[in-house]
């Protein structure tokens, strides 16, 4: 499905995301594969901190992750909006998958199949002054 181009060129862009050589390789790997974790971008903007602070309170099994293709978006024609919802409730934009990401996924979205995306985990919040953010497993 992909060659190895497409991981290196992948693989660079994560690089520039701030992942080690040796993470960014593994992860454009992974994500060919079909099988990846991916950190949610955007989770400080608007009330999006409250939003993930209450779901803290549930399980993440009972959490329901949607990706969104966003080809209208003027800042990144191929982002990937993460919207959440809990209990068949209203979804709620927690944030964007990765720029790096969402470009390599992007083409699969829109050509290929879905990709079904899970919460892993709620990250941060230590602190009563720290940022919290979440982790995503995705799944082609």
């Amino acid at each position: 499905m992909f060659n190895r181009s497409t991981i290196c060129k992948t693989a660079n862009n994560l690089r520039k995301q701030g992942y080690t050589l040796s993470q960014a390789f593994r992860m454009a790997w992974k994500l060919a594969k079909g099988k990846a974790n991916v950190k949610v971008a955007g989770v400080s903007k608007s009330n999006r901190q409250t939003a993930i602070k209450h779901l803290t309170k549930y399980s993440p099994d009972t959490v329901k992750v949607t990706l969104i293709r966003e080809k209208q978006n003027i800042f990144d024609n191929n982002a990937i909006a993460v919207m959440v919802s809990v209990n068949n409730s209203q979804a709620y934009k927690i944030g964007y998958i990765t720029a790096a990401v969402a470009k390599l996924l992007s083409g699969v979205i829109d050509n290929i199949t879905t990709i079904k995306a899970s919460l892993q985990a709620i990250t941060g919040g230590y602190y009563p002054d720290m940022m919290r953010g979440l982790r995503l497993s995705l799944s082609i």
